[in-house]
This record gives C-alpha cells, sequence and structure tokens, in this order.
C-alpha cells in the first residue's frame, strides 16, 4: 500500500484558521503529491440538497466558485454510495451504521459516461481519469475531494486506500470550521431532539391530567346537583307525616350514599391536583434543562481553543448556578496528574501549583473510578475524604469526572455554592449535564 507523509498535513490542517485556509491547505497537498492531480473540493448544503461551491487552486492559491449542482445532475452511483445512502438505514441505529460507513467507504471513479455529470465539481483542466473522496462529520456529508488526471486509469486501488487517512484529517478540520460559524454538532442535535422529545412527552401528560381534572370536575358538579334535590326531597318528606317514616327514611340512606360519592369525588380531585402539580413541576424541569443545553453549546460554539472555551465555561457556570468556587483539572497523560487549566474563586499562584495523581484525594479518585462525588456535609459514609491537596473550602462540594468517548480528560470541582446551602441531586444532575458538553468540547479540541 502506498503510504505518504501526513504530519505536515495534521498540523496545517489544525492550524488553519478559518475554513478557506484549510481548504488551501488540502488543494496545495494534493496538488504536491502529484504533479499531474488536479484536485478540487466541493462543499455540499444538506438543507438545499446541492452543491454550492467548489474550491480549486489558481496560481498555487485556491478561490472558491459559486455552483447549482442539484442530486438529479450527478452520476446517480455517486448519489446512492455518498450522498443518499439513508434508504438503507430507516432502523434505531441509522446514525452509528452511516458513520461507520462513512469511515469505511472508498472511493468513487466514475466511468466514460458519468465523467461529463461531473464537470462542474472538477478542475478546469482536460482529464481522462477522476477518483471523488467523501468528507463528512459522522453521518452527514460535507462535500467531496474531487481529483482529475490528465493520464487514463490515474488512480489505482493502492492510491485510493492511501488517501483515506488524509480524507479522515480534512473531514476532521472541515467540520471544525463549519461548526465554529454557527453550524451544529451530530452531538449537539441528538442532545436538543431528545430535551424536546421529552418536553413534548410531558406536555401531552399534563394535557391528559387536565382532562381528567375537568372531567371529574364536572362529575363532581352533576353529583352534587343531585344531592342537592335529594336533600330537598328529604326535608318535604320531614315535614310529611309519621305515615311517610319509610319513605323518608330511604330518602336518607340515598343521601347519606351520595355524600359518601361525593366524599370520593373530593378525594380523587384532590389527587389529580397534586399530579398536575407534579407535572407542571417537570415541565418547568426539563425546560430549565434545555435552556441549559442550549446555553453551554453557544457558550462553547465559537471558540476552537481548548484554554479559551474552558475559561468562558466557568464564569459562564458559576454566573449561571449561583457557585462561587469552581475549577477545571486537566488529564495531563505523559505525566499522569491532574493540572488546573481554568478557575474561578481560587489563589492564581494557589492554583498553579496544583498538581495531583490519579487516584490521590477527591478530584484523583473521581479520574480514577470516572463516578461523580457530592458530598453536603462531613460524614464517615462518603465514598472518598479530601486530602490537604484537596481544592475544597467548604462542607458540601461537588466533584465530577469529564470523560469523552470513555476516556478521561479532566475533573470539574465546585464549592461555595452562593446561597449558603448545601448542594442536593438537583445540583449534581445539572452540573453533570453541563459537564458532558464542556467534555465533548475539551475532547474534540484536545484531539485535534
Amino acid at each position: 500500500m502506498l503510504r505518504y507523509p501526513l504530519r505536515d498535513i495534521a498540523g496545517s490542517l489544525a492550524s488553519s484558521p478559518s475554513l478557506e485556509s484549510a481548504v488551501e491547505s488540502l488543494l496545495v497537498y494534493l496538488r504536491a503529491l502529484q504533479s499531474d492531480w488536479h484536485p478540487s473540493v466541493a462543499l455540499y448544503t444538506a438543507g438545499n440538497e446541492r452543491f454550492e461551491r467548489v474550491f480549486q487552486l489558481d496560481r498555487g492559491h485556491s478561490h472558491a466558485r459559486a455552483v447549482n449542482v442539484g442530486l438529479d445532475q450527478l452520476p446517480a452511483r455517486l448519489v446512492r454510495k455518498y450522498i443518499s445512502p439513508s434508504a438503507f438505514f430507516n432502523d434505531d441505529s441509522r446514525r452509528s451504521l452511516l458513520e461507520k460507513f462513512f469511515s469505511q467507504a472508498p472511493g468513487y471513479e466514475p466511468d466514460r459516461f458519468e465523467g461529463p455529470q461531473l464537470q462542474p465539481l472538477t478542475a478546469p483542466v482536460g482529464w481522462r481519469s477522476c477518483a471523488c473522496l467523501p468528507l463528512n462529520d459522522h453521518d452527514e456529508l460535507l462535500g467531496l475531494i474531487v481529483i482529475v488526471c490528465p493520464r487514463p486509469n490515474g488512480f489505482g486501488t493502492a492510491a485510493i486506500e492511501a488517501l483515506q487517512p488524509l480524507r479522515g484529517l480534512a473531514s476532521l478540520a472541515i467540520a471544525r470550521r463549519l461548526h465554529a460559524s454557527g453550524r451544529p454538532t451530530p452531538e449537539s442535535r441528538a442532545a436538543e431532539e431528545s430535551a424536546r422529545l421529552a418536553a413534548s412527552t410531558m406536555t401531552e401528560r399534563v394535557q391528559t391530567l387536565e382532562a381528567e381534572l375537568g372531567r371529574a370536575i364536572a362529575e363532581s358538579e352533576a353529583r352534587g346537583a343531585t344531592l342537592q334535590a335529594v336533600l330537598r326531597e328529604a326535608e318535604q318528606l320531614r315535614a310529611d307525616s309519621g305515615a311517610h317514616h319509610e319513605e323518608r327514611t330511604r330518602a336518607a340512606r340515598q343521601a347519606a350514599a351520595l355524600e359518601e360519592q361525593i366524599d370520593a369525588v373530593g378525594t380523587h380531585l384532590s389527587d389529580a391536583c397534586v399530579r398536575l402539580a407534579e407535572a407542571e413541576s417537570r415541565l418547568g424541569e426539563m425546560t430549565f434543562t434545555l435552556d441549559v443545553v442550549r446555553e453551554a453549546f453557544e457558550v462553547i460554539a465559537h471558540d476552537p481553543d481548548p484554554a479559551s472555551i474552558t475559561r468562558a465555561f466557568v464564569g459562564w457556570f458559576c454566573e449561571r448556578f449561583q457557585v462561587g468556587r469552581l475549577s477545571v483539572m486537566r488529564l495531563d497523560d505523559e505525566q499522569g496528574d491532574l493540572r488546573i487549566m481554568a478557575h474561578q474563586g481560587m489563589d492564581p499562584s494557589m492554583a498553579a501549583r496544583v498538581r495531583l495523581r490519579v487516584g490521590q484525594g477527591v478530584a484523583g479518585w473521581v479520574a480514577s473510578t470516572q463516578q461523580p462525588v457530592i458530598v453536603r456535609e462531613r460524614a464517615d459514609d462518603t465514598p472518598v475524604h479530601a486530602t490537604g491537596l484537596d481544592l475544597y473550602n467548604s462542607d458540601s462540594f461537588i466533584s465530577i469526572p469529564l470523560v469523552h468517548r470513555q476516556r478521561v480528560v479532566g475533573v470539574m470541582n465546585l464549592s461555595n455554592k452562593q446561597d449558603g446551602e448545601a448542594f442536593d441531586e438537583l445540583d449534581l444532575d445539572r452540573a453533570q449535564l453541563a459537564s458532558h458538553v464542556l467534555a465533548l468540547a475539551l475532547g474534540e479540541a484536545l484531539a485535534a
């Protein structure tokens, strides 16, 4: 198998400040690999189902030209392979199957009948052979790398396979630039859809309880009217002579039975009101959760630098949840210890000196076990106890692991709740929800 040196292009793609510079680095590198290769990059807009921009080299620099190429204008075989494979994945595992399909998909080489259809996406040169490689973000197509060559049969199987690592690097770089410009990530879309579905389910439940409450009130009013009529009849019977004693007794029994029914209806009505209040409370919590997810992704969306992402996140979290002291510790894989990456409410000189080994103290135990810790007060039943090196200055604190793709990238520590109260399970749930977003951003940024 052919192998190309990828270290230089990997560094160039990772350090490119914009989408255009990343695409130019990719085109220049491909051009340098083979003197008779003429590469171009066509970007795909999923919402319009069209290719709308094509980047190509001109005198050593890339420039973009606008195109308007719909799916019906491209070779059907190319569309089925890279753009519309969802027909084969209609079950709940569609997302993971599509991501695996893109990661293992080979290149595409058009035949002589399909070549003219690809002409709008290629460099403006005469060519006799062509190869297409997909650029994808997990299960979504971002675009195509199109390489043409004036020689026939210019791309063998070995060349296509050797280009696969480069395709993966380019896909990651372009996806990061698109995310930084506001394009949502697959993870954020999945989290928002899950929260929206949960809120919709809760709304339907509240509507059902309201309908039940309405029916119960109507039944109660009807039975109350019946009871009033029976009571009036009983009063009339009491005014009659003793000859009607037996009838009066029967009416009294009916009234007692109806009173019992009214009591039962009242109990049912009270229960329905309690369930409605509980449902409205859960709906409010789900709405708050959705707002937290959106705010967290807005905080990290436009900055690819892990240090500035973390500082912005720490400031937002302390203000949003009224926490006086917070630190984010990053795991140094080479040294095997935890170091403070960003903090608020701490002495900077002290924070710079902190080093915790994995397994040492509360934060080290959390990093080692990947289990969160919440301590409401000093007690003997906690799974781990603070040491002299721990960073907590109150009897109640929370420590949460930051896990990305089953790998610990750091630990988030909270203390000094501003209202003076101890942290509770709701605080832990909300902190864990926000920490998942921070772990996703740090994991992607550090991996790049």
